[in-house]
C-alpha cells in the first residue's frame, strides 16, 4: 500500500513540475513578445515626434514664438532662446517650447496610439 501511495505521490509531483514550468515559459514568452512590441511603439512615436519637429523646425526657424513671463536662469534662456536673433531673454524658440510640450504630452500620445 505504501508504494501505491509514494508512486502516486512522486507522479503528481511531477505534473505539478511540468505544468509549472510550461506555465512560466508561456510567462517568459508573454513578456518577450510585451517587450518587442513596446519597443516598436516607441520607436513609431519617436519617428512621429521626430518628423513634426524638423517641420514646426523649418516654419519658425529664427521667429520667437513665446515670451516667458520673467528672465529665465542662465541655463535656461541658452535653451529657451536657441536660434533667435535679438537681447530679448524674455523671447522663446520653438523648440524649447516643442520641449515643454513633449514633456507634458508624450505619455498620452502614447497612450491615444495604442502603444
Amino acid at each position: 500500500m505504501k508504494t501505491n501511495s509514494t508512486s502516486a505521490t512522486k507522479i503528481t509531483k511531477k505534473s505539478k513540475t511540468k505544468k509549472i514550468d510550461r506555465v512560466e515559459s508561456s510567462l517568459k514568452e508573454s513578456s518577450h513578445n510585451l517587450s518587442l512590441f513596446k519597443f516598436k511603439s516607441g520607436a513609431v512615436v519617436a519617428l512621429v515626434l521626430f518628423v513634426v519637429f524638423r517641420l514646426l523646425n523649418s516654419l519658425f526657424e529664427g521667429k520667437a514664438v513665446a515670451k516667458l513671463p520673467c528672465k529665465p536662469f542662465r541655463l535656461v534662456m541658452k535653451m529657451s532662446h536657441r536660434g533667435l536673433q535679438g537681447e530679448d531673454a524674455t523671447n522663446c524658440s520653438m523648440a524649447f517650447l516643442y520641449f515643454l510640450c513633449l514633456i507634458s504630452i508624450q505619455t498620452n500620445l502614447q497612450k491615444f496610439l495604442g502603444f
